[in-house]
């Protein structure tokens, strides 16, 4: 993953970036004020996860952690906010401008890198998205001319295709793409494009065959920003969370010179699909990328005493499924019976953190028109809780309830 630290405590940046490039994989960057962070943060390739100290002079990470969310990139970035203020109010402030998670100063070099494991989860999400994608593109070159069509929600993305080369890239919430590609050449503005557009119209020529007549760039340089264009959207659609693909094929002409390999555009992921000559999809996993090894830690039950409680949470009325969520990390320990979301596991763990620093939490409950999604602490391991997901038309949310508190007190 990339990590972006924003500290402007010289001693406490240090310490934490000793810790991450000393004991974990990824590339971290460090800064020491929020202008700085905004600015990468707001930048291609944005990073995966943002470390901000609250408290900053200038922009503090809160405000930084705020403008981020505002802003339309791909992906949103996992932001965790480090800081000593750590009252429930300022929490729930946290969690309203938008952060993930919070880390209480000083931080614990184990807790740290624990607390990445659910960004390196939906990191690594994102990135198997990335491959299906990238294994498209290869088959769609393959296929021959035509339209690659991926959409992601009410976003379409088109890769057009001639001669097992990519001709065009477009992303359909972009804006001002002409412009935004000549924007290096002087005097080119918004009147001057529309102007190259209506010629093109006119006369049924090549919109690059009429930028060069009219003067505005040489050949050459067109080439080269088509290229970085181009590059910077396909890994846009790279990193599409939800794709949906369809290949169209038809024939349609291009400019020769103004083709792109999808090697040079794609870069490391072009390494990786090649590898998969037959593009085969990527293996099921037999138990959820969420579930993490069982590892006993300080103040944890022992796995036996955790096994016996997720027994008797199944044994509940309508109850589908169950598992023991790591309280730090919300890694999946144990699992049983129907596999749970880890996303709803996780809006849980954010709350039930929040909560029990100032109260005593019992439990935790959404309701959905099918499901009942239920999670207690487990007494014996504070750092533990159950999660059951119950049958809402076979079950009353009150007996689900008291069958899951049953569970974890017997």
């Amino acid at each position: 993953m990339r990590i972006l630290l924003a500290d402007d405590e010289p001693l406490s940046r240090e310490l934490v970036l000793r810790t991450l490039r000393a004991r974990t994989p990824h590339d971290v960057t460090a800064v020491e004020d929020g202008e700085q962070a905004l600015e990468l943060s707001l930048r291609e390739p944005c990073p995966d996860v943002l470390l901000l100290d609250w408290m900053m002079p200038g922009l503090s990470g809160l405000e930084v952690c705020a403008r981020v969310r505002k802003a339309s990139l791909r992906v949103q970035p996992y932001i965790i906010l480090i800081t000593a203020r750590n009252s429930r109010e300022d929490m729930l402030e946290g969690l309203g401008a938008g952060a993930d998670d919070f880390l209480s100063k000083p931080t614990a070099p184990d807790i740290l890198v624990a607390r990445l494991l659910p960004a390196a989860r939906r990191s690594g999400a994102g990135r198997s998205h990335s491959r299906a994608v990238a294994q498209a593109l290869f088959r769609a070159r393959d296929e021959g001319d035509g339209e690659l069509v991926v959409t992601d929600g009410a976003i379409n993305a088109r890769v057009l295709f001639h001669r097992r080369q990519v001709a065009w890239a477009h992303v359909s919430d972009d804006r001002n793409t002409l412009l935004e590609i000549l924007t290096p050449e002087a005097g080119i503005d918004a009147d001057m494009v529309r102007e190259v557009v209506a010629e093109c119209r006119r006369t049924g020529a090549r919109l690059s065959d009429t930028l060069v007549s009219f003067g505005l760039v040489d050949r050459a340089r067109l080439r080269d920003q088509l290229l970085d264009w181009t590059r910077r959207k396909m890994q846009s659609i790279l990193r599409f969370e939800r794709p949906q693909i369809l290949f169209l094929p038809q024939k349609r002409g291009y400019s020769e010179d103004l083709l792109f390999d999808l090697e040079e555009l794609l870069g490391d992921e072009a390494q990786l699909s090649r590898a998969r000559s037959a593009y085969p999809p990527a293996a099921p996993s037999s138990q959820p990328p969420w579930q993490g090894a069982f590892s006993d830690s300080d103040g944890a039950a022992p796995r036996a005493e955790l096994t016996r409680v997720l027994d008797r949470a199944l044994l509940g009325d309508g109850v589908l499924g169950a598992a023991i969520i790591d309280r730090l990390t919300g890694v999946c320990l144990l699992q049983r019976g129907q596999e749970l979301s880890p996303d709803v596991a996780w809006a849980h763990l954010q709350s039930l953190n929040v909560l029990s620093r100032q109260e005593r939490v019992l439990d935790s409950i959404v309701v959905t028109d099918r499901y009942f999604h239920l999670v207690c602490f487990v007494p014996e391991a504070p750092d533990c809780f159950v999660y059951i997901l119950a049958d809402a038309k076979k079950v009353l949310l009150a007996a689900a309830r008291h069958a899951l508190q049953q569970a974890v007190s017997s």
